[in-house]
């Protein structure tokens, strides 16, 4: 998958990481303090800025399938002057080999001399991340999301490293059981993290570059917090880093995700972590990945008592709120529900609020006890549509507003009332006219007048209104409706109204028994057809004789040649 590079939120070059848990946060201007507990090295950072590696002895890659069926292309660089005696090599597991083994090669052989390296990539045609872009999102994310690719593979991938290649490493080569680390850098950073949390005991050192904090709704601070509530201790040496100008670059708030992810692990006062970050300036997310592999190197390879420069940083600095979403046009039906989100960064942690304006514009309006990133507005009414909202957030530092978003609420049609006997007067008869009698189970024809020819009307029987149907006038303005088999025998009223419930006419009719041998309703109403079934006899007079003239001079002509 690659990254995305679209969205600006904006952050000061002035922010800074803190150093970590064991690493005590430095006032602005003062020096920064060192941990006491810096876990032990094999090379010291004064060895490593000055003797790095002549070369790389030797690189060697295979490819294997895991026992999930998952297949990877496996690179190892051996550091210069290898050897298969002595003190065992410490290694370095890097993801992502596709795109970052060669720096992260020269990355080692340049800050950490003597570091066996391993590359887990793919064996796909190409460099960079679009060439595993498929398997790296499956293997790099610890959750299933809805996607194009296959998601939420880490979990197996970790599975794969602990059980399968860390053996065979460690068999193969002259390899020290007792110093692996793990690096990764965006989806990469996110499993290394993901890893951190679910290391039981196999990796000792982390560099953690632009992790991919975003992912599902940032579910790896989720499980941050519940490693928290079940741990007092979390024995590693991580650093972790990002680019300053990834959170107006790369659509995400990267920055500022990483920033508050160092300070919860600085505040959970981990017994055995030693932590240290830093926001490297002006870059980007792909423009920084040689730097934090670099000084992450040497910050976890330095020697104890070693102060890694750029890996301590000023105390937390005030930011104003920045819009990270802003909220979305709606449109509901009358009577649903609206609901409107916005969300923003800021230190400390902005509030909100939420205002309205009404259609015709205006001031805008505080809506009370609206203090949530999710606005809610229950039963909206019709009145409502063309409203606008927008959420406003506030800190010690400043104000920023969302832009607005418009609610459309469709009107529901008004059901027409039923209508009744006593609206019915003989000042409103109308034209309407209707045969004296009709028989049950029959139909009839309603005359309304041509200026009503083509129009919808609804029929009712009276006294107790029966709706006889929705119709369509003829171009004679003639409806033909049926009177129900079950209707009461006697006098009524048969009334004609307009679909909106005005009332056209009406007319007197008497409901006679069906005549012997049951009704002649036919299957369909002709009336909706536009039809007239008075108009309709001679035509199926006509065509009756035509069928029999017709039939006889067949006949005859059938018959003539037999008289010859």
């Amino acid at each position: 998958m690659r990254f995305d590079l679209r969205r600006l939120l904006g952050l000061p070059t002035a922010i800074a990481l803190t150093a970590g848990a064991t690493l005590a946060l430095a006032a602005a201007g003062a020096p920064a303090s060192t941990s006491p507990h810096v876990a032990a090295p094999v090379a010291s950072a004064q060895v490593a800025a000055d003797t790095p590696d002549d070369f790389i002895r030797d690189v060697q890659t295979w490819t294997t399938t895991s026992a999930a069926g998952r297949d990877y292309k496996i690179s190892v660089a051996l550091p210069a002057n290898y050897v298969e005696t002595g003190d065992p090599y410490r290694v370095l597991y890097v993801t992502d080999a596709n795109a970052e083994f060669g720096t992260a090669v020269e990355a080692a052989r340049l800050n950490a001399p003597g570091t066996l390296v391993v590359g887990i990539g793919y064996d796909d045609p190409g460099q960079g991340f679009a060439a595993s872009g498929v398997r790296r999102t499956l293997d790099l994310t610890p959750t299933e999301i809805t996607a194009d690719v296959p998601t939420g593979g880490a979990p197996e991938f970790l599975g794969f490293l602990r059980s399968e290649l860390v053996p065979q490493i460690e068999s193969e080569f002259h390899a020290d059981p007792a110093d692996r680390a793990l690096m990764g850098h965006s989806f990469g950073g996110l499993f290394a993290t993901y890893a951190l949390l679910h290391n039981d005991g196999l990796f000792h050192r982390f560099v953690i570059a632009s992790p991919s904090i975003w992912w599902d709704d940032r579910t790896i601070l989720d499980m941050e917090a519940a490693y928290a509530d079940s741990h007092d201790a979390l024995d590693a040496r991580v650093f972790l880093s990002v680019g300053e100008l990834e959170e107006t670059t790369s659509g995400f708030p990267m920055t500022s995700d990483m920033t508050n992810f160092a300070r919860t692990l600085h505040g959970r006062h981990y017994d055995g972590l030693e932590l240290g970050a830093t926001v490297f300036a002006d870059e980007t997310h792909l423009s920084v990945i040689g730097a934090a592999f670099s000084r992450g190197l040497r910050f976890i390879y330095a020697a104890p008592g070693t102060e890694i420069p750029g890996t301590t940083l000023p105390a937390q600095q005030d930011v104003a709120p920045q819009i990270v979403t802003q909220p979305s046009d709606a449109e509901i039906p009358e009577g649903a529900t609206a609901t409107f989100t916005a969300t923003a960064t800021g230190t400390p942690e902005p509030t909100v609020i939420w205002q309205t304006q009404l259609p015709d514009a205006g001031d805008w309006v505080t809506i009370p006890d609206a203090a949530a990133p999710t606005l809610t507005i229950d039963a909206v009414p019709a009145s409502a549509s063309g409203t606008r909202y927008r959420a406003v957030f506030t800190n010690s530092v400043g104000e920023s507003a969302t832009g607005p978003a418009t609610l459309t609420v469709t009107a529901t049609p008004e059901e027409p009332a039923t209508p009744s006997a006593d609206d019915l007067t003989d000042d409103n008869r109308g034209s309407v006219t209707a045969p004296a009698t009709v028989a049950q189970g029959a139909p009839f024809d309603l005359s309304l007048g041509t200026d009503l020819a083509g129009a919808a009307v609804d029929v009712y029987l009276f006294s107790d209104p029966i709706h006889l149907g929705t119709l369509t006038a003829s171009a004679a303005g003639v409806v033909q409706a049926i009177v129900p088999t079950d209707a009461a025998l006697g006098a009524h009223r048969v009334a004609v109204y307009a679909t909106d419930g005005a009332l056209i006419g009406w007319a007197p009719v008497e409901v006679v028994a069906a005549p012997a041998g049951g009704a002649t309703a036919p299957d369909d109403r002709l009336a909706n057809t536009g039809s007239d079934a008075g108009a309709m006899a001679p035509i199926v007079l006509a065509a009756t004789v035509a069928v029999v003239l017709g039939g006889g001079a067949a006949l005859f002509a059938r018959r003539r040649p037999s008289v010859h």
